[in-house]
């Protein structure tokens, strides 16, 4: 087990279980699409500090643990062979899909998790210290149902995320990006969501709210999750004491100069379909507009910088929502008959913006530039 031994999952696993009856803690699930020095250390760095949450407990003879979870996600047959061969010896769980979405495989590895809380890592972070903290946060918080790490970028104090909030036009503001952590925001605060390098979920609650949804591929999938969480009843926090370093945003991974046109038609697509299924009220139909008005705004910038694969993206996103309306409806109606209607909760993690923070958000959006 990952409570010392290194041998095979399977072999240590039969063998301990000869004394003590094992009981799987947490859950870490890395989608990954890549065979490179990045994800090795991924791996590397879950090893090494997953041992953190491994005890016995007092009163009976079971140990508690954490288990790893790998799902090749769309690795041609070359590197998909490579990433087994390498975690052969490791007490890893190695799963295969062929479709390159990100969404499917973190389903597929909560499918086959046996851990009370899912912790989702990218294949480009490092996991570091507190992950025992998070866990007992997350024991004495019982109405927390997820939550994001604390997400560092790698070798520096600057934030990647501590979490998001969102506006009444529906876009999410982020509340500590490349600011340098200096304990300002080591507080469990409420937040909207947050993003799949580093979040924890409470495996009932995954399930409760129907996972992640498929079809978003990736983007705004993490939005669309914890918004079905905070609607399920439970609350989403910022997890301040388990940290989580990204190589996104630095040397080992530069954050792309131009935002690539099908990003714009997930982005697109994804955030409009996230308001249309979980909003309420006045909120909704404020959201549904603001969002509108933000991307046919954006369309019109890419469309005077010549960029007409981005203006067709658009185009092709709103393309789809009225081609995909009967799809759309189901998904909305899934959430009204299982979760909760009243969209109370969100005065906690609403924030207001002025008109100089979207122009300043679309001018980073169509430059590259950060915001």
């Amino acid at each position: 087990s990952l409570c010392g031994s290194t041998k095979d999952f399977g072999e240590s696993e039969k063998l301990f279980k000869v004394e003590t009856q094992m009981v799987v803690r947490v859950s870490i699930i890395i989608a990954n699409h890549r065979w490179d020095s990045l994800f090795k250390e991924t791996v590397k760095s879950v090893l090494n500090h997953t041992s953190e949450v491994c005890h016995r407990r007092n009163t009976t003879s079971e140990v508690e643990k954490a288990e790893i979870i790998v799902i090749n996600n769309g690795l041609d047959f070359d590197k998909a062979d490579r990433v087994r061969r390498w975690l052969k010896n490791k007490p890893v769980k190695l799963l295969q899909i062929q479709e390159g979405n990100p969404s499917k495989a973190r389903n597929v590895g909560a499918r086959v998790a046996r851990g009370k809380y899912l912790v989702f890592l990218d294949n480009d972070t490092k996991l570091g210290e507190g992950l025992d903290r998070v866990v007992k946060y997350l024991d004495r918080h019982p109405r927390v149902g997820a939550g994001q790490l604390k997400l560092l970028r790698i070798g520096s104090k600057k934030y990647d995320s501590a979490g998001e909030l969102v506006t009444l036009n529906g876009f999410l503001v982020e509340r500590a990006r490349e600011a340098k952590d200096e304990g300002q925001f080591d507080s469990d605060d409420a937040i909207f969501s947050g993003k799949g390098a580093g979040m924890v979920v409470r495996k009932d609650v995954f399930y409760k709210v129907g996972g992640l949804d498929e079809d978003y591929v990736y983007y705004w999938e993490e939005p669309d999750l914890f918004w079905r969480v905070w609607k399920s009843g439970y609350e989403v926090r910022f997890l301040w004491m388990g940290v989580v370093e990204h190589a996104y945003g630095t040397k080992l991974k530069p954050i792309p100069r131009e935002t690539d046109y099908q990003q714009v038609y997930l982005a697109c697509r994804n955030q409009a379909m996230t308001v249309f299924k979980n909003g309420e009220g006045l909120k909704k139909w404020q959201m549904l507009v603001g969002v509108a008005v933000g991307w046919v705004g954006l369309e019109f910038l890419f469309l005077i910088k010549g960029k007409i694969n981005h203006v067709w993206a658009i185009e092709r996103a709103t393309g789809w929502g009225i081609g995909n309306l009967g799809k759309l409806w189901r998904k909305r109606r899934w959430v009204k008959k299982h979760l909760m209607s009243d969209d109370n909760w969100m005065d906690k993690v609403l924030v207001k913006r002025g008109v100089s923070w979207y122009a300043g958000k679309a001018l980073a959006y169509i430059t590259g530039k950060p915001f």
